[in-house]
């Protein structure tokens, strides 16, 4: 082979590479990328940037909008909440026979879930393209879940006479509203009280003397 014919071929060979690592982009996927842009919205609200964003995910900001095609877009999805984990938060359908220490669990759990959901839910409502339409978008599809799993599995505590007979859907709203409440404190105050979880499970102690099981 000539050495002419070695110095083109060897340009060829180095020019294939040059590309191919020009064309090579970091790859990440965008639930990635909505996880590090949920982090960033939640410390600095919408005025977070898109270029801070796209650094963090560590892609070009130019990539990042063929991806989302706006900043509003990409907060909205970023910030879409997800329904609960109904299982996790409650439990299996027919409880444990120590009902007091079922229910405190339970809303020790669905507090500390709301305790993340809340902060997500309030930067939504500050948002400043917030409408009637995105509103709808981003409502929280869980609600209505966990107050009915939960008045199924108090249904079958009274079944088994480990509580008292009662509105099986007050008493769930009951203490879903318990750690609700405390929740929202939390996120109010940026972070639990001292106390921690032992304010709510005081205040189930103060429900559960109502669940009581009567004695005959």
């Amino acid at each position: 082979m000539s050495a002419c014919l070695y110095v083109k071929r060897l340009a060829v060979v180095l020019f294939r590479h040059t590309l191919a690592r020009m064309g090579r982009h970091k790859t990440i996927s965008d639930e990635e990328v909505l996880r590090i842009a949920r982090a960033a919205f939640l410390k600095h609200g919408h005025t977070a940037t898109t270029r801070a964003i796209a650094e963090a995910a560590g892609i070009s900001e130019a990539v990042l909008y063929q991806r989302f095609a706006s900043k509003d877009q990409l907060f909205f999805a970023a910030m879409h909440p997800t329904g609960p984990d109904v299982e996790r938060l409650l439990g299996p359908e027919d409880p444990p026979d120590d009902a007091h220490a079922y229910l405190a669990d339970v809303v020790v759990r669905v507090g500390k879930h709301l305790a993340e959901v809340i902060p997500v839910a309030l930067r939504i409502l500050t948002h400043p393209s917030l409408g009637p339409a995105a509103l709808a978008r981003v409502q929280p599809p869980g609600p209505a879940a966990l107050r009915e799993g939960l008045a199924q599995r108090i249904a079958s505590l009274a079944r088994r006479k480990r509580i008292a007979k009662s509105s099986e859907a007050t008493t769930a709203r009951l203490l879903l509203s318990i750690a609700h409440d405390w929740a929202l404190t939390s996120a109010l105050a940026h972070g639990p009280s001292p106390r921690g979880v032992r304010d709510l499970k005081e205040l189930v102690d103060v429900v559960w003397e109502g669940l009581r099981p009567r004695k005959n």
